[in-house]
């Protein structure tokens, strides 16, 4: 564990338990997170822990021992096999992002194919897709924002250089796809309006890692304030997704975007065998951004050499 991580001293009256706890004791009403969250002590640990880093809320990560080219293809293959699944709304499928799902919930209450699990909801309008935006769901438990429920690793992560690269990470996957912008002979105009903001989980619940394996330079990232930058393929990102954020086509694009988002969940471990999760040994001490930067998420990803202290 980093010597350098910042921890205050936890009150007395907090508790914090180390207990597995199944997926089949969520009750009605609850997501697996939020039930974990009250089992666990997670509000309190979150006020326990400030970054080492002063990093402005984005990291920039190098690819350690990782053959970007072979992930490429490894996901071109599954993306050829399974088919492109469009963003699902309440107004249809999108044609202009979509992919596959890299992890699923057996549980699901729409029973979804394992592949387009996480890949919307058609509950929702297609600028619903900010946390929290429950409102068309009686029940929560299973659904698309139950970010925990996504816990089963899909066929397609198994694949050859892909699911060898994501069995080389510590911290379980939880909701996950490959995203897909398809090539274009225009900009993507519905990208000049709000269509595409959306805002995710808080670090600690949902920590988020893009991977670009093929892009263009119309291809852009953009978080609420700040200028839209463009993600270079051989590097990896992450951010405080829990603000609010996009991707669009600032032009043609004869190139079709094909980029990892990863989540995963930093403070938890997942048994499998138990379908459980338990707190793990950076609950309450490890900032995620800190866990990422020292590649304690995985071996594969570290902070960029030129940030490194």
């Amino acid at each position: 564990m980093p010597q350098r991580t910042q921890v205050e001293t936890l009150d007395e009256d907090t508790e914090i338990s180390t207990a597995a706890i199944r997926v089949s004791e969520v009750p009605p009403g609850e997501t697996v997170f939020s039930f974990l969250r009250r089992r666990s002590g997670y509000d309190r640990a979150i006020r326990a822990v400030r970054p080492v880093r002063a990093i402005g809320g984005q990291l920039e990560l190098d690819l350690i021992n990782v053959d970007v080219g072979a992930l490429r293809d490894s996901v071109v293959e599954m993306l050829a096999l399974e088919g492109f699944r469009g963003w699902r709304h309440a107004e249809g499928e999108s044609r202009r992002y979509g992919g596959l799902s890299l992890t699923w919930n057996p549980d699901h209450q729409d029973r979804p194919d394992p592949h387009e699990g996480t890949l919307g909801t058609d509950r929702n309008a297609r600028d619903e897709f900010f946390w929290r935006s429950t409102q068309h769901h009686r029940e929560i438990r299973h659904s698309y924002f139950d970010t925990y429920g996504f816990r089963r690793r899909t066929p397609a992560s198994c694949h050859g250089a892909l699911g060898r690269f994501l069995d080389g990470f510590a911290c379980p996957l939880v909701r996950s796809r490959v995203g897909v912008i398809p090539a274009t002979e225009a900009a993507d105009t519905a990208c000049d309006g709000n269509e595409g903001w959306h805002r995710d989980e808080p670090v600690f619940e949902n920590l988020r890692v893009n991977i670009p394996l093929q892009s263009d330079p119309n291809n852009l990232f953009e978080m609420e304030g700040e200028t839209p930058r463009h993600l270079a393929v051989g590097r990896a990102y992450s951010w405080d997704t829990h603000r609010p954020h996009r991707v669009f086509c600032a032009g043609p694009t004869p190139v079709t975007r094909i980029h990892l988002v990863l989540g995963f969940a930093p403070w938890f471990d997942y048994l499998a065998d138990e379908d459980a999760f338990r707190p793990n040994q950076f609950f309450g001490r490890v900032h995620p951004f800190d866990m990422l930067a020292d590649g304690l998420v995985g071996p594969q990803l570290r902070l960029a050499r030129r940030w490194r202290a």
